[in-house]
């Protein structure tokens, strides 16, 4: 129940930044680069990760590659788990509802979003790796010298 609502969350603040669905993914192919998101439930409990992948776009054959064969690849933070009654509201279509929705766009979608939009080549990936990404991010060898910072 957690994944569909952030599957409905994100679709509705990624589709209009030019991505395409597939399954619980969007992905997009920009002038070098190839984006990937990824919404995976979590095994231990209710809640869900959103999982970022970037790849030079000339490795994407079919324009599809999934998040976990991407070049660049992190996790954000876990969401955190959403009470019972929270789950309920989800499944009606009251005020409460609303209100939840309005929230899981405005911790989840609009940063998300705001993230990814600006992310369209490699020089946008080294400035978003270098400022707004943990370092909890898997960077494949092959990419690192791309990525390097010019001196």
């Amino acid at each position: 129940m957690v994944q569909s609502a952030v599957v409905r969350v994100v679709d509705e603040s990624i589709k209009p930044l030019g991505f395409q669905r597939r399954g619980h993914s969007w992905y997009r192919i920009t002038s070098d680069l190839y984006s990937v998101i990824n919404v995976q439930k979590s095994r231990w409990s209710e809640s869900c990760y959103i999982n970022i992948g970037f790849s030079p776009s000339g490795q994407v054959e079919n324009l599809w590659l999934p998040e976990s064969r991407c070049q660049v690849r992190f996790r954000l933070d876990s969401l955190k788990r959403i009470t019972r009654e929270g789950l309920l509201l989800l499944e009606g279509g009251t005020d409460q509802e609303v209100k939840l929705r309005a929230s899981l766009v405005e911790k989840i979608g609009n940063p998300l979003a705001q993230f990814v939009v600006g992310v369209t080549n490699l020089d946008d990936l080294r400035g978003a790796l270098n400022s707004d990404v943990t370092g909890n991010v898997f960077i494949h060898g092959e990419i690192r010298p791309l990525l390097a910072s010019p001196d």
